[in-house]
């Protein structure tokens, strides 16, 4: 293919990129929904560019939508975890003392099923069209020509000796200078 490929290069960190972002996003928000603290702008970011670099290299051929949802389900979980164990109310959410009612966790962990499908579908529909279209555009752009292959060894001739001088051309090289003191007139 000439053009760009979606599993190299800026395709694949830009694919990679999406899929971390959107699984932070759906665990700072699993998080925050669950009464957790807002964790810090540091702390998300590292987290989400974890996840981009583990998804970037999950993105050396074409996802499904299994695949999808694997890795928007184990990230989603890793980070919230994550989040809860480095904030400061980890404590005290986990006894019961975050303010959560019983059925708030249900209808949480229900939300965020619901928000991780669609989320699936949208990704997967995205890495479908992604592909789609850089095989089109690479369709269209010219290709890079290969050398031709050998038919024969190369043979690269080089002279033994050199050519042969005239006898005159020696002789007025060696013998006659037609340089001398100037004409006095």
């Amino acid at each position: 293919m000439a053009g760009p490929h979606p599993t190299r290069g800026a395709l694949r960190r830009a694919r990679g990129g999406v899929a971390g972002l959107a699984t932070g996003v759906l665990a700072v928000s699993a998080h925050v929904g669950a009464n957790g603290r807002l964790p810090s702008a540091a702390l998300t970011v590292l987290l989400i560019a974890l996840v981009a670099w583990a998804a970037s290299g999950l993105a050396g051929c074409e996802r499904g939508p299994r695949d999808i949802l694997a890795l928007l389900s184990t990230g989603q979980v890793a980070v919230h975890v994550l989040l809860t164990l480095t904030s400061r109310d980890a404590h005290a959410a986990h006894h019961g003392h975050g303010g959560t009612s019983a059925e708030e966790p249900g209808l949480m962990v229900a939300a965020h099923v619901v928000a991780t499908l669609a989320l699936t579908a949208v990704l997967t529909c995205a890495e479908r069209a992604l592909f789609a279209l850089t095989a089109a555009i690479g369709s269209v752009l010219p290709r890079r020509l290969a050398p031709l292959p050998a038919t024969a060894p190369l043979t690269i001739l080089f002279p033994t000796a050199p050519p042969p001088l005239p006898v005159t051309g020696v002789l007025r090289r060696t013998a006659l200078s037609r340089r001398g003191p100037p004409a006095r007139g």
